[in-house]
């Protein structure tokens, strides 16, 4: 009876610290993402310390499923599965050494990989909307809510087929996870399109080893007194690792040469794209922010200067944005001068004068590079940087069937750049997330 009782006050004090530490990460993210957009990035933008979190979670559930393996636990078939998943799942999001070692991609993956990595799961997934993604991400929430939730709760309750389940092999999760699974299950709805499957892939990789340090714990206890803080203790031990483990890499990141630029890179990819997210829900100040950041190390990006311009103008600033979207124009027709017909300087003065409402002017300007990437295709039809601009035209236009055979067309010619490809590719499908 005593021992029951330690064991019952094992798991409170397990489900105590499991709940103050996901009601910290919840409350993290949210003060984060409405205040903090600069650590937002860090803590949900790939290849970064939230990303390194998860990785060191999977690496934990695999250490604990092996254990179980190597112990010959009950439900070690589960445990051996689970053991397969988490090493696939960590090497998917390493690209299999790549992210640490930077090297360059094969040309199969630069030509079929969505995101031109090292990797399987960026056949099918990536930043576009894919059929095969949907369902993976359905039959996910599906997953996470009936093995999280709904399995614990009916074997609770006395259930026949829960039962059977859990005396057949399938492990029942202790409730005071569920709050993992079913918010992961919830982030990867993506209802603000702000980044939530990397807070949903942070939460199922606790939950996961939890789940192992639970069931470990268990065996390594049975029939035998402990004491009543060890769960806890373990679950604190566990997120101090992760994170010290992250910390880590992310610093290694950083400071080694052949990956620091690549680092700074993907921030600066984050700042770009969150921009356009807190633009969309109106957030113009937080926009502008990180659009500032980002002019530091891109002082002569138009393009960063019109968006820029453009929060500025939704926040009534209009002596502002006119100053910048007037930098904007200065720098194309410098570039103007020296050629009076390039393509990427037409299309940017398109830009530029529509945003101040210059139509005649911007018409011209859209009309001289029309034309004159017209000519350049029919003229070089061996550039593949012809097709890319004559895409990028049409899509300005509103041509988008027309783009995409552009794109496809630079693509084959170039199949090993990026630029090419991402343009191919987003032109088949819409964006995720913008």
């Amino acid at each position: 009876m005593a021992e029951c009782k330690n064991v019952s006050r094992g798991a409170g004090a397990a489900g105590l610290v499991a709940t103050i530490i996901f009601m910290s990460i919840a409350a993290l993210f949210v003060i984060l993402a409405t205040m903090f957009p600069q650590l937002y990035i860090l803590a949900t933008y790939e290849d970064l310390p939230g990303e390194w979190t998860q990785v060191f979670f999977f690496a934990a559930t695999l250490l604990g499923s092996l254990l179980l393996v190597r112990h010959r636990h009950p439900y070690r078939l589960f445990f051996a599965l689970l053991a397969l998943a988490c090493f696939y799942v960590v090497g998917e999001e390493i690209s299999w050494g790549q992210r640490l070692f930077s090297f360059a991609s094969p040309e199969f993956f630069q030509r079929h990989n969505l995101q031109q990595e090292v990797n399987l799961h960026n056949f099918l997934t990536g930043p576009v909307a894919t059929w095969p993604k949907r369902i993976i991400e359905v039959g996910l929430v599906c997953g996470l809510v009936g093995y999280g939730l709904i399995y614990p709760l009916l074997q609770r309750s006395g259930n026949r087929l829960a039962q059977w389940l859990a005396d057949h092999g399938l492990p029942v999760p202790p409730l005071y996870l569920s709050p993992y699974f079913v918010t992961g299950a919830l982030c990867e709805v993506r209802l603000f399109s702000f980044n939530e499957a990397e807070i949903a892939e942070l939460l199922i990789a606790m939950a996961l080893a939890f789940l192992t340090l639970h069931y470990y714990l268990l065996q390594k206890q049975e029939g035998q007194e402990h004491a009543p803080w060890l769960p806890g203790l373990a679950m604190i031990s566990v997120v101090f690792v992760s994170l010290l483990g992250a910390a880590s890499v992310s610093w290694y990141c950083w400071q080694a040469p052949q990956l620091h630029e690549q680092t700074a890179e993907r921030i600066r990819a984050g700042q770009e794209k969150f921009a356009l997210r807190y633009s969309r829900y109106g957030d113009w100040h937080k926009a502008a922010d990180l659009y500032e950041a980002l002019l530091v190390s891109r002082p002569k990006d138009r393009d960063l200067l019109r968006r820029l311009a453009f929060c500025y103008r939704a926040l009534g600033d209009e002596q502002e944005f006119q100053a910048i979207n007037a930098k904007a124009v200065r720098l194309d027709m410098m570039q103007y001068s020296r050629n009076l017909r390039q393509v990427s300087v037409n299309l940017s003065l398109y830009q530029s004068f529509k945003q101040t409402g210059k139509d005649e002017k911007a018409q011209f300007h859209l009309n001289l590079a029309m034309s004159e990437s017209r000519d350049k295709v029919e003229l070089e039809p061996y550039n593949a940087d012809n097709f890319y601009w004559y895409g990028k035209c049409l899509q300005t236009i509103g041509d988008d069937r027309g783009a995409t055979a552009q794109f496809a067309r630079a693509t084959t010619m170039k199949p090993a750049s990026k630029r090419y490809v991402q343009a191919y590719q987003r032109s088949l499908q819409p964006l995720e997330e913008s």
